[in-house]
C-alpha cells in the first residue's frame, strides 16, 4: 500500500482484528467511510473552475454533509452528472474510466462490488442481484447501504461480523490497490517564510512536487495536494507538515466552523468554513460586466459597460494611461495595479470611453472576471463572466456571433489578438487576479498580442507577472478626495453633518482610498451623525475582507508575517526596526526587505522617507484587516513576541517624524536597560542591536556604553572596532581610535594600544598636537618596558610615526621635535635624532626635553 493515511488506517484494522470481530467490523465500516470521503473530495479537486461554480457547489454541499451517503451521491453527480463536463482531462482515461466502466466478472471493480453484496447476504439484508456488468461507482452506494443497515439502523451479530469482515476488507483493499488516484503523487505542502515549500509525502513517490522545494515563485495555500495536470488542493481534508494525523470533513456545520474527524485516531477538530458560506444559487451579474452585444459607440465597435454615475477625474493617471494607449509601436500590454476599491475599473472605463471619440481603435472588447461588486452599501458577490482562456475565447466568439467552441475558439481569438479583422483593437481584462490561473492567461496574452493592438489589464496582483507598462493606482490626492467627499455628501444629503475637521480626518484615515471614503460617508448617512472613523471602519469586517482578503492570500508567507507584525501595533515603525526584530535568530529565516517591497507593491503599506530614514505606515483599513487575520494566524505567539520588541522603539506618528531614528533607538536602549540585570541578559538582545548598528552605526555607542557599565572591556574593544569599520566621519574615527587606545592601555594591551595610536595619526587632517601626544605615548612605553625595545615590529611602528611627524616638521615646536628625536633614537637612528633635537633647541634653547635628549645622545656617542 502506497498511501500513508490508509497505511495508518490499516494498522488500526489489524489491532481491532485481534481484539474482537465486532470491533473489527465497525472499524472496517469507518475505513469504508474514509475511502468514500477521500475519493469524493479527490474528484471535486479534479473539477476545473467554471462560471457556474460547479466545484464550489459540491464543496458547499460536502462541508454540510452529515452522512456518508451524501458523499456517495456526490461521486455519482461528478462522474455521470453535469459536473463530469468540468473534470480534468488528466483523469478521464484513468479514474473516470475506472468509475464508469461497466465492469464484468474478473475485473477488480466487479469483484469489489460482489464482495459487498455477499456481505449484505451474510447479514440477511435483502439486495438486488448484482448485474452481469456494473460500474465501480455503484460500490459507494452498496457500501452506504451496508453501513446504514448494520451500524446505522441495526444490531449486527458477532458471528455474522466474523464471516463478513474478511469480505469487506478484501473489497476495500481492491479499491485501495487498484484505483489510480492512490498511485498518484500526494503531498502536504507547507510554505516556509523563505518562499520555498516543505513537501511532506503522503505517497512513496512525489517527485512532481520537488520543484517547490527549490523555487520561490509559486503560491499554494498550505494543505493536502495531488498532482494531476498541476498541483490540485484537496479541500476539506487536513493534516500537518509532520503528518501526525489526518482529518476529513464530518459535517456538523455551526456558524462558520465545521467538524473534521480522524478515522485513524477518532480525534475531532473544528475547521473554518469561511470559504463555503456563500449561497450556491446563480449570482447576479456585475454592474461592470461588458454588454452581451457589440454596439457602435462614437468611432468604435464595443461592448463597454456603462461608466460610473459620477466620477472624480484623476488627471495625472488619466493622462499617463491615455498617452500609453495612444502609442501604436510600444507597450502592447498595460496594467493598472492597485488594491481593491482604489478605482482601477472606474479609471479604465472613463479613459477608454473618451478614447472611443478618437480614431485610435476600431474595436474595444471588455472582459470581466469580477466576482465582487464594491457598492456603497457593502460588497456583493456577483457572477464571474470569464475565468480562464476558454471562457475568454468563448466570450469573444459569442460577441461576434461565431459558434466556435473549445480549441477552435481559443485559436481564433489568439489570431485576433495578433491581427484583428475589424481593425486595430483594444482588449480590456478587468479584475485579472480573479481568473483561475493569472500567470498562464497572461503568458497566453503576451504570446499573441501585437502592436498596434493593445491589452489593458486591471489587477490587484502585481508580483506574479510583469506587464510592458505597469501603472500603479494609489489613493487619491487631497484635492481629489475633497471632490469625491463633496459629490458623495451631496448625493447622500449629508453635507450639514460633515465638519472641516471630520473631512480632514476622513482623508487621512482613509489614506485617500475612494471606496473607504464612500463607505464611511454611507455610514454617516445611515446613522445621521459623523461617528468615529476608526470605529466605523472596524465594524466593516465584510468590507475589509472584500478589499484585502484576495490580495492577502496571494502574499508570500514572509510578506504575511511582516504585515501581521506591522498590524499588531498601531504605530508607524522604522524600517530598520522591523528588519532587526524579524531577522533575530529566534525567527525562521526570511528576506524581510523583499517581503516589505512585496507589501508596498501590493499597497498594504506605505514607506515614507524622512531625513534619510525609511518609516513604514500601514493605513487604517489595512491595519484593522490585519488585526482580524492575526487572531487566526498560526504563529500569533511569535508575532506577539516581535511586537513587544518593536514597541520598545516607541510610537512614531506623522507629528514626530522629524525627530528621526535617533529617538527610537534611544528609547529601545532605555527599555533594554530597564529590564536587564546582567551582561548575559543584554547579549540576548544583541542580534537585534547589531543589525540596527550595521545600518545605523551610532547604535554601537549605546552597545559600548552598556558593556562599559558591566566593565567588560574586551567587548568594549570589540564593538569600538566594529564601529570603526562602519562608514563614519573622520572626526568620529579620531575619537574612537583614541578611545580604543585608552581602553587597551587600561587593560595592558600594548599591541591594541599601539595599533590604535598608529591608525589615529594616519587619519586625514589629524592635528599635530595629537600626533605629538601619540609619539610621547609610544616613547614612554618603550622607556618603561624592556621587552618593547626588542619587538620585531618596533622598527615598522616607529617608522610610521616618524614619517608622519616629519611631514609636519615645519609646524613642530621644541617639545614636538624632542619627541621626534626620541622616536629616532629608539629606532636606532641617532644621527637623525641629533639633527632634530638641535633644531628644537634653535626654537627654544631652554627646552628641558631637547636638552635631556641631547645629553643622552652625547653619552651614547662617546
Amino acid at each position: 500500500m502506497n498511501y500513508i493515511p490508509f497505511q495508518r488506517m490499516q494498522s488500526r484494522i489489524e489491532i481491532s482484528k485481534s481484539d474482537s470481530d465486532l470491533g473489527y467490523f465497525y472499524d472496517l465500516l469507518l475505513y469504508g467511510e474514509y475511502i468514500t470521503k477521500t475519493i469524493a473530495l479527490y474528484l471535486v479537486a479534479t473539477i476545473n473552475e467554471d462560471s457556474d461554480r460547479t466545484q464550489y457547489r459540491l464543496e458547499h454541499s460536502l462541508v454540510r454533509a452529515n452522512a456518508v451517503g451524501d458523499f456517495s451521491k456526490a461521486i455519482e453527480d461528478i462522474v455521470i452528472g453535469p459536473a463530469a463536463q468540468q473534470i480534468s482531462s488528466a483523469i478521464r482515461d484513468y479514474e473516470l474510466n475506472e468509475l464508469t466502466k461497466r465492469a464484468k466478472k474478473g475485473d477488480w471493480q466487479y469483484k469489489a462490488q460482489e464482495l459487498l453484496v455477499e456481505s449484505l447476504y451474510v447479514f440477511g439484508i435483502e439486495q438486488e442481484t448484482l448485474p452481469t456488468k456494473s460500474p465501480l461507482r455503484k460500490w459507494f452506494h452498496l457500501f452506504t447501504f451496508l453501513r446504514n443497515k448494520t451500524k446505522g439502523h441495526g444490531a449486527p451479530k458477532v458471528e455474522c461480523c466474523s464471516i463478513a469482515c474478511p469480505k469487506i476488507e478484501e473489497s476495500i483493499q481492491l479499491i485501495i490497490e487498484n484505483f489510480s488516484a492512490f498511485s498518484r503523487s500526494w503531498v502536504h505542502l507547507h510554505r516556509n517564510l523563505n518562499g520555498k515549500y516543505r513537501v511532506s509525502k503522503l505517497t512513496e513517490n512525489a517527485s512532481e512536487f520537488d520543484y517547490l522545494k527549490r523555487e520561490v515563485t509559486h503560491n499554494y495555500e498550505n494543505g493536502i495536494y495531488v498532482f494531476l495536470d498541476h498541483p490540485r488542493r484537496i479541500k476539506l481534508y487536513h493534516t500537518n507538515a509532520e503528518l501526525t494525523d489526518f482529518w476529513i470533513t464530518n459535517g456538523n456545520l455551526k456558524k462558520d466552523l465545521y467538524e473534521a474527524i480522524s478515522y485513524i485516531s477518532d480525534e475531532r477538530m473544528n475547521q473554518s468554513a469561511q470559504g463555503f458560506l456563500q449561497p450556491v444559487t446563480k449570482l447576479p451579474s456585475s454592474h461592470t460586466e461588458g454588454d452581451s452585444q457589440l454596439e457602435v459607440k462614437n468611432n468604435c465597435l464595443t461592448n463597454l459597460p456603462k461608466p460610473p454615475d459620477f466620477y472624480v477625474n484623476r488627471n495625472e493617471l488619466e493622462s499617463e494611461l491615455n498617452r500609453i494607449l495612444l502609442q501604436k509601436d510600444r507597450y502592447p500590454i498595460v496594467t493598472l495595479l492597485g488594491k481593491g476599491g482604489v478605482g482601477k475599473t472606474s479609471l479604465a472605463l472613463n479613459s477608454i470611453t473618451k478614447l472611443t471619440e478618437t480614431n485610435r481603435f476600431e474595436l474595444i472588447i471588455w472582459f470581466s472576471a469580477r466576482d465582487i461588486d464594491l457598492l456603497i452599501d457593502g460588497p456583493k458577490q456577483v457572477q464571474t463572466k470569464v475565468l480562464n482562456i476558454e471562457d475568454i475565447a468563448k466570450e469573444y466568439c459569442n460577441l461576434l456571433d461565431m459558434r466556435l467552441k473549445g480549441n477552435e475558439a481559443v485559436q481564433y481569438f489568439s489570431d485576433e489578438m495578433t491581427k484583428n479583422r475589424f481593425g486595430i483593437a483594444l482588449y480590456v481584462f478587468d479584475n485579472f487576479e480573479t481568473v483561475t490561473n493569472p500567470i498562464e492567461v497572461f503568458e497566453w496574452i503576451n504570446t499573441h498580442i501585437r502592436n498596434p493592438n493593445k491589452v489593458l489589464i486591471t489587477s490587484r496582483i502585481s508580483r506574479n507577472f510583469k506587464a510592458d507598462y505597469p501603472i500603479e493606482i494609489l489613493g487619491m490626492t487631497e484635492d481629489e478626495c475633497r471632490e469625491l467627499i463633496e459629490k458623495t455628501a451631496f448625493e447622500l444629503n449629508i453635507e450639514h453633518l460633515l465638519s472641516k475637521k471630520y473631512i480632514d480626518d476622513l482623508i487621512i484615515e482613509s489614506d485617500g482610498h475612494p471606496y473607504i471614503i464612500k463607505i464611511l460617508l454611507g455610514e454617516v448617512a445611515k446613522k445621521g451623525k459623523a461617528a468615529t472613523i476608526k470605529r466605523i471602519v472596524a465594524d466593516q469586517e465584510q468590507i475589509l475582507s472584500a478589499l484585502f482578503k484576495r490580495t492577502f492570500n496571494t502574499l508570500s508567507p514572509a510578506a504575511k508575517r511582516v504585515f501581521l507584525t506591522l498590524c499588531s501595533w498601531n504605530s508607524m515603525i522604522p524600517l530598520i526596526a522591523v528588519e532587526a526584530v524579524l531577522w533575530r535568530p529566534e525567527n525562521e529565516k526570511m528576506d524581510v526587505q523583499v517581503a516589505i517591497e512585496e507589501l508596498r507593491q501590493s499597497s498594504f503599506i506605505d514607506v515614507i522617507n524622512k531625513s534619510g530614514d525609511d518609516i513604514i505606515n500601514v493605513p487604517l483599513a489595512a491595519t484593522l484587516f490585519g488585526k482580524a487575520e492575526l487572531e487566526v494566524y498560526p504563529e500569533k505567539i511569535k508575532v506577539d513576541a516581535d511586537k513587544k520588541l518593536l514597541m520598545e522603539f516607541g510610537a512614531t506618528s506623522y507629528s514626530n517624524l522629524s525627530s528621526g531614528l535617533v529617538r527610537n533607538i534611544e528609547r529601545k536602549f532605555r527599555a533594554i536597560s530597564n529590564r536587564i540585570s546582567s551582561v548575559e541578559q543584554f547579549e540576548q538582545e544583541l542580534p537585534i542591536l547589531e543589525y540596527i548598528a550595521s545600518r545605523y552605526p551610532k547604535t554601537y555607542e549605546y552597545i559600548i556604553q552598556v558593556y562599559e557599565e558591566y566593565n567588560d572591556y574586551e567587548k568594549v574593544k570589540y564593538y569600538v572596532r566594529e564601529y570603526l569599520k562602519s562608514n563614519i566621519v573622520f572626526s568620529k574615527k579620531e575619537e574612537l581610535w583614541l578611545k580604543l587606545a585608552d581602553i587597551c592601555k587600561y587593560t595592558d594591551d600594548w599591541d591594541g594600544e599601539s595599533h590604535a595610536l598608529i591608525e589615529l595619526i594616519q587619519l586625514p587632517n589629524v592635528e599635530l598636537n595629537k600626533i605629538s601626544d601619540v609619539a610621547n605615548r609610544i616613547n614612554n612605553h618603550i622607556y618603561y618596558n624592556y621587552d618593547a625595545k626588542t619587538n620585531e615590529y618596533k622598527r615598522e611602528l616607529l617608522s610610521i610615526i616618524i614619517d608622519v611627524l616629519k611631514s609636519k616638521i615645519s609646524q613642530c615646536n621644541a617639545i614636538d621635535l624632542s619627541r621626534l628625536g626620541w622616536l629616532l633614537l629608539n629606532n636606532n637612528r641617532p644621527q637623525e635624532a641629533e639633527e632634530v633635537v638641535k633644531r628644537g633647541l634653535s626654537i627654544d634653547q631652554d627646552n628641558v626635553y631637547c636638552q635631556r635628549l641631547l645629553n643622552k645622545l652625547e653619552k651614547t656617542t662617546r
